[in-house]
């Protein structure tokens, strides 16, 4: 009666060993982990050069400087953060609508630098507009081009095309349609620019085809996915290796305690 009133403890010890390790191995290698958005607005209105930084929900933004600027070691204004409720924070010709609360412009053909404190994560979408330093009839200006770094240093990139205008030619504000294998890649950095269709129909923001500072953009609402850590995935590698060890002596234990 002890053996049988014994083993069923052990059955019933293992059984919360493997429930409780299951759990945290589903937690471990559910993608994504954890998501943040980054919104901008715990950042007052203020404008930001080059080389400078802000940090917001465990991410560094670094505002990166026009591919002229870089060359000729340039300072200048490149990010601003704008609130679409004050209709006095903008003195841009052509401010997005369709904002609701804080956005970031990026300006004179800048971009903005996301990383995660040298942790992976991954894009899932933004909201994005186009921004023009003048006014402008309706067309297609350009794209927003994203560029992520990968652990092994390559880098994979995509490009957006802008949302449209209303009525009164004003950029609008629109969600992003990034593709599959874009929102599926694990990064450590990720860049976000714009480019224009220059006379040759490419879309160019370089050195040797400049944009002239009109290559403006805005972003909100960017979603990040953190990705777990290979060496938290490793340690519950560990655990789960442990956890069957230890079943395989209580099994024997059990065994020998039944010919008893």
């Amino acid at each position: 009666m002890n053996c049988k009133n014994n083993q069923n403890k052990r059955d019933s010890g293992l059984r919360r060993s493997v429930t409780t390790l299951g759990a945290m191995l589903a937690l471990a290698f559910a993608a994504p982990a954890m998501a943040s958005t980054i919104d901008f607005e715990s950042q007052p209105p203020a404008v930001y050069a080059n080389d400078e930084t802000i940090s917001t929900n465990g991410y560094n933004l670094l505002f990166v400087n026009s591919p002229i600027g870089e060359l000729l070691d340039l300072d200048g204004g490149i990010g601003t953060i704008l609130d679409s409720g004050n209709p006095m924070s903008c003195d841009i010709t052509g401010c997005p609508a369709g904002a609701a609360g804080n956005y970031l412009a990026i300006l004179n053909d800048g971009g903005v630098k996301m990383t995660r404190g040298g942790h992976q994560f991954a894009i899932s979408s933004l909201d994005f507009a186009f921004v023009s330093p003048v006014p402008v009839g309706p067309g297609d200006y350009g794209r927003l081009q994203l560029t992520g770094t990968l652990s092994d240093g390559s880098t994979l990139s995509t490009m957006l095309a802008f949302p449209g205008q209303n009525s009164n030619f004003q950029f609008l504000f629109g969600g992003s349609d990034l593709d599959a294998a874009f929102r599926g890649a694990v990064f450590t950095s990720l860049t976000i620019n714009a480019c224009l269709w220059d006379f040759n129909g490419d879309c160019s923001n370089s050195v040797d085809s400049p944009a002239m500072n009109q290559a403006q953009f805005a972003i909100d609402n960017v979603v990040l996915n953190e990705i777990p850590e290979p060496g938290s995935i490793a340690l519950f590698g560990l655990a789960a290796g442990a956890l069957g060890l230890s079943r395989r002596r209580a099994a024997r234990k059990a065994a020998k305690s039944a010919t008893i």
